[in-house]
Parts: structure tokens; sequence; C-alpha cells
């Protein structure tokens, strides 16, 4: 009857009452309103950071992109609050509905919970950060984005591989520059059997000590590395500030 339609219409648009929280489509329409203004105001933070507070500060870009990263994290949590709050639920009828909610998440979201809690990890500790050169598995590259769910390695085709987060803190991963952008470059030399191997070495670590990107300390050393058939198999080792210029310097050297 026209009766129930007007009581379901009015109940709809000015609340049902359950328990203790009164909710209504007007309620909700405001919590998503709410919400949406605090994802806006936490994205306007987000950018007034990259482009007007943090380029000024002396922070490297992993520090930066961890503290931009965090404050969306913070401002996604606040919003999510402040609009729940505003439908009539207190935190603590919240914290009940996520207890009922943990078992299933637990078991049918158990790899992205891991996921995200290590990409938490990351942001925390900083063992990882944008920029960084690491070697997951087979895959070297840098890091260009730490995302909730995973993290993108660039590789030097220019090739973008996707690595879980979990993987980056429970498995094996070599950061090349963790300590500081400095490294080691290697050379492998032959010469024929007959040369001298001592006026060799010298001659090599002449050449290369004379290079204006080699760091004079560690100084250059070359290595007798094996007796061939026919050459002796050299291999000289020198140091350089930045690992990624690495490779134009061993080209240059050779």
């Amino acid at each position: 009857e026209s009766g129930d339609i007007l009581t379901s219409l009015r109940a709809a648009l000015f609340g049902v009452r359950i328990g203790d929280v009164t909710i209504s489509l007007w309620a909700i329409v405001v919590a998503l309103g709410v919400f949406g203004v605090g994802i806006l105001a936490t994205r306007g933070l987000q950018r007034w950071l990259d482009d007007k507070f943090l380029p000024r500060t002396d922070l490297d870009a992993g520090l930066r992109n961890s503290i931009r990263t965090a404050i969306g994290y913070l401002g996604f949590i606040i919003a999510a609050a402040v609009a729940v709050s505003s439908v009539g639920l207190s935190l603590d009828k919240i914290t009940i509905v996520v207890g009922a909610l943990s078992v299933g998440i637990g078991l049918g979201l158990q790899s992205v919970v891991s996921n995200f809690v290590s990409g938490l990890i990351l942001l925390w500790e900083r063992s990882i950060k944008v920029g960084d050169l690491i070697v997951v598995g087979d895959e070297q590259g840098y890091v260009r984005r730490i995302h909730v769910r995973s993290t993108e390695v660039e590789t030097s085709d220019r090739t973008t591989v996707i690595v879980p987060n979990s993987n980056l803190v429970s498995g094996v991963v070599k950061n090349k520059v963790h300590s500081g952008r400095s490294g080691r470059l290697t050379l492998a030399i032959s010469v024929p059997r007959d040369a001298d191997p001592q006026q060799v070495a010298a001659v090599l670590e002449s050449v290369v000590r004379r290079h204006r990107d080699v760091l004079g300390e560690p100084q250059p050393r070359a290595l007798l590395k094996r007796i061939a058939e026919n050459t002796l198999d050299l291999e000289i080792n020198a140091f350089v500030a930045d690992l990624e210029t690495a490779g134009r310097i061993t080209s240059e050297l050779y």
C-alpha cells in the first residue's frame, strides 16, 4: 500500500534506528562527502609537499617518498574515521566490527595484508628507498616507487619489475647503495702468457689511476687471477663515487 511505500521512503531518508545507531541516506551522503573532502585535502597536501616544501630540504628522494606515502596513509585513515563517525558509529563499535571481520580478512586476504604491512615496514625502516640500486633474484634495477602492495623496480633495459613488498622484507635483497653511492667496478684483462705480470699490473693501475672519475682511496689494484694455456688473466678493481656511472667509466677505461 501507499502508506508502506511512504514509510519505507521516510525511513531511508530520515533514518532507521538499529540499536544505538540511526542510519539514513542523508547521513551516508554526508559521510561520503566528508570522506571525499578528506581525500582531496590529503592529495593537496601531498602535492604541496612534492612541489613546494620537500624540494627545498636536504632530504634524499627515498625519505621524501616515505614522508609523502605516510601522509597519504594517515590522511586516508583520518578521513575514513571522521566519515564513519559522522554516520553515528563510535570508535568502540568500529573496533567490534573490525574484530568480527579480522578472521575473514586474515584468511581471504592474507597475501594482501602481508604486502601492505611489509610496505609500511619498508617506509619505516628505510632499508630500501626510492633511487636505490637493488638485486632481487635474477633482476637488478633502481627502485622507482614503493606502493601499498608492491614496489616498482626499473631495470637497465627500462623494464619495470613489480615486486611484492613481502618479498623485499622476508627475502634476500642486495642493496648496492644502502651505505652510500660509491662502489667498485671490475675490469678483466688478458695478455700473452710470456708478458711480465708485474709490469702489466703496474701499467693497468697507472691507466686506471689517471681517470678523473676513479677515486684515489681505495687505490686501484690489479690482481693476477688465472694462468691459462696461452694467456695471463688479470683483474683490476677500482672505486667510483657513484655506481650509476660505473658502466660509462668501465667503457672509457677499456
